[in-house]
């Protein structure tokens, strides 16, 4: 029965990881796209705070650069511009955010059996 399974959805958690690798070692993974995105954004959010301690034009800013860029207005698409034309390291995490936001939600896999 074991080897009919073939695929496991699942969050991030090493016990479930580990335990699918141990029992349906055939099984690929996929990890909830939901948890991935939000534990990207919590990152991105620190580089900002700590780009924001150093950056007074920064204030004000959090969801210009967490939003996707697709749903920000007219006027904040142009805050973002003239912003992303400094050199902060947050372009990075900026640029990684918006990537896996329009990844397919296959790309996310991991076989971790083979």
């Amino acid at each position: 029965m074991a080897a009919q399974i073939k695929e496991a959805n699942m969050d991030l958690s090493p016990a479930y990881i580990a335990g699918v690798a141990q029992y349906f070692p055939q099984a690929q993974i996929t990890f909830d796209r939901f948890l991935v995105v939000k534990l990207l954004n919590e990152a991105m959010d620190r580089v900002r705070k700590s780009e924001r301690a150093e950056h007074e034009d920064l204030k004000g800013h959090k969801y210009t650069f967490l939003k996707n860029p697709q749903n920000l207005s007219d006027t904040k698409r142009q805050e973002l511009e003239v912003l992303n034309r400094y050199q902060y390291p947050r372009h990075l995490p900026t640029s990684l955010g918006t990537a896996f936001q329009i990844l397919p939600e296959k790309a996310h896999r991991c076989n971790y059996g083979a």
